[in-house]
């Protein structure tokens, strides 16, 4: 991949996390709730979080999974299981 087209999705991801979201919510919501230790001890974890997402992106995670219907029904399936085993785990 050439390093302007790297630059520039790095620039577009960091213009992307700035944008209150979820994750941004995630650590407000620890701060109002559990305090600023809490809150700062789960910066780095959404940090890690996002890295990954942008990294697997890069790598054509994205393309593979447009080229292929049956990879992406797989891969919804792992997510909603994922997260019903979140819930109950909850």
């Amino acid at each position: 991949m050439a390093l302007d087209l790297w630059l520039a999705f790095t620039l577009a991801s960091i213009t992307l996390l700035t944008i209150p979201g979820p994750t941004v919510l995630l650590v407000i919501s620890y701060a109002l709730g559990q305090g600023k230790q809490t809150a700062w001890a789960s910066v780095p974890a959404v940090a890690l979080g996002d890295f990954t997402a942008m990294t697997v992106s890069l790598l054509g995670a994205g393309a593979l999974l447009a080229t292929s219907a049956t990879l992406f029904t797989a891969m919804k399936w792992a997510g909603a299981l994922y997260l019903v085993w979140l819930g109950f785990k909850l």
